[in-house]
């Protein structure tokens, strides 16, 4: 058992189609995982109550990343024992970053601080989400409710903007680009907590896992970095949503979905 996989995957654009949130095309490469018996642990900027629905739907059961690395979820018993003495939803919870209460006082400060002409998630109605995102109502219901962090829009280049990058972090908070918004969190990530739960997997199971992650968009570099095989899955218009410059970077041919099924049969089969 050693050497053994640990798949960390980004969902929208990655192991979901972008527009449709499919992943009809990734089928063969989730079955080929689940009878290897390698763990599949979305790690994303949606919420715990989004993926708990896409998990169901994809048939995965291993632990999970959320709100851009702001908390691990882990199925309760999954490690035997217990790893934490939060729990949310019958999952035990490892909070890494802020509250959305705390995000979202930041987020209210900023704009006024930096005049920013910016709109978050809290403030849209769920028809704006729907129209923004494409989600069905209902899902778009489940994804204004946030626990870490806060999506918005904004007609600014705010990555570029240094003056609001060292508030941020002199106050405990940063900013990541997804494909649709800016996300405002704690001063979490998504690398930080692929290391904790490779560390986890290790200690509890005895194992020695290689890790592999893949991703689309800037908001996945943390990600990128933090795996031993970095996976960039191509978009729809056949470009790339980051210039990454890593050794062991591996491009996606194969757009979405079926990019992700091209890496795991590449790499996995």
């Amino acid at each position: 058992m050693q050497n053994s996989w640990l798949i960390f995957t980004d969902l929208d654009g990655t192991l979901l189609d972008d527009r449709t949130y499919s992943f009809k095309e990734a089928l063969p490469a989730l079955a080929l995982l689940r009878a290897k018996h390698v763990p599949i642990i979305p790690c994303t900027s949606k919420t715990h109550l989004e993926v708990i629905r896409i998990r169901e739907q994809a048939e995965l059961s291993d632990p999970f990343i959320v709100e851009n690395g702001s908390a691990i979820f882990i199925p309760p018993g999954y490690f035997a024992r217990p790893v934490s003495s939060i729990h949310m939803d019958n999952y035990e919870v490892l909070i890494l970053g802020k509250g959305h209460r705390d995000v979202r006082r930041c987020f209210e400060t900023v704009r006024q601080k930096f005049k920013l002409r910016a709109r978050g998630f809290s403030e849209m109605s769920v028809n704006e989400i729907c129209d923004r995102t494409l989600l069905p109502e209902k899902e778009a219901r489940i994804a204004k409710r946030r626990f870490f962090s806060e999506p918005f829009v904004c007609d600014s280049d705010l990555l570029k903007n240094q003056a609001l990058t060292d508030y941020l972090q002199q106050h405990g908070c940063r900013l990541l680009r997804g494909n649709r918004f800016f996300h405002l969190l704690g001063n979490s990530d998504k690398g930080y907590a692929v290391h904790i739960l490779k560390r986890l997997f290790e200690s509890r199971l005895n194992i020695r896992f290689k890790t592999l992650g893949l991703g689309d968009s800037k908001n996945d570099i943390d990600l990128l970095n933090a795996v031993d095989q970095a996976v960039l899955i191509r978009k729809a218009d056949g470009k790339y949503g980051i210039d990454l410059e890593l050794k062991n970077l591996y491009k996606t041919q194969m757009a979405g979905p079926a990019g992700w099924r091209e890496a795991i049969e590449y790499f996995v089969k």
